[in-house]
């Protein structure tokens, strides 16, 4: 019998500690937002998170996990949501943290906000973009990793980084790109310039 690949909660629980409010609204939200039947945005957003956290740990940086998981699992929101604040998708999905996360009742602090900001501000942008704490810096890799089906490794060995293709399978994800494509070709094309390649 084939094993089972984990649940997102299973994949939560392995990592989160005391804030686990953070991570069950990011997936409460995550459900009410995503369109697709399939998994792949899910388990493209548990990659990204995985990969986020190996890289801190090689990189012997010390993180909140429960606030990496919330990121990862809203960072491609705001593509979903074009009547959130925002010009372009990744404002729009740092507008809709912000009015989901940013309650008194979550405790982010001016450092958390400001890693929140950064990852969902210039996760897609190629070029690295100056000062970023090394959150940011690890979340925006992660998602290049992630999108370059692993070729892109940094600081990762080759068996981590297929182990996490394996851990969460592709599944229907290229649909959903094709889909995100479309999205931002037909709403928000200088986002290509304005965003991701500047």
């Amino acid at each position: 019998m084939a094993e089972l690949m984990p649940t997102p909660d299973a994949a939560l629980s392995h990592r989160l500690g005391a804030r686990s409010a953070l991570g069950a609204r990011a997936q409460e939200l995550f459900d009410e937002l995503c369109p697709y039947s399939g998994d792949g945005l899910r388990n493209h957003c548990l990659r990204v998170f995985h990969f986020t956290m190996l890289l801190l740990e090689r990189r012997r940086q010390k993180a909140d996990p429960d606030l990496l998981y919330a990121l990862a699992m809203t960072h491609d929101l705001g593509l979903l949501c074009p009547d959130e604040q925002g010009g372009d998708y990744m404002q729009r999905s740092r507008s809709l943290f912000h009015r989901a996360f940013a309650a008194k009742s979550f405790e982010l602090s001016p450092y958390d906000l400001r890693v929140a900001d950064e990852c969902l501000l210039y996760n897609h942008r190629l070029r690295p973009a100056p000062a970023l704490c090394p959150e940011s810096t690890a979340f925006r890799q992660s998602v290049w990793m992630d999108h370059s089906l692993g070729v892109r490794r940094y600081d990762l060995d080759a068996a981590s980084v297929r182990d996490g293709f394996a851990r969460y399978p592709r599944g229907d994800f290229n649909a959903v790109l094709l889909d995100f494509a479309r999205r931002v070709l037909t709403r928000e094309p200088w986002t290509l310039v304005d965003g991701i390649f500047m």
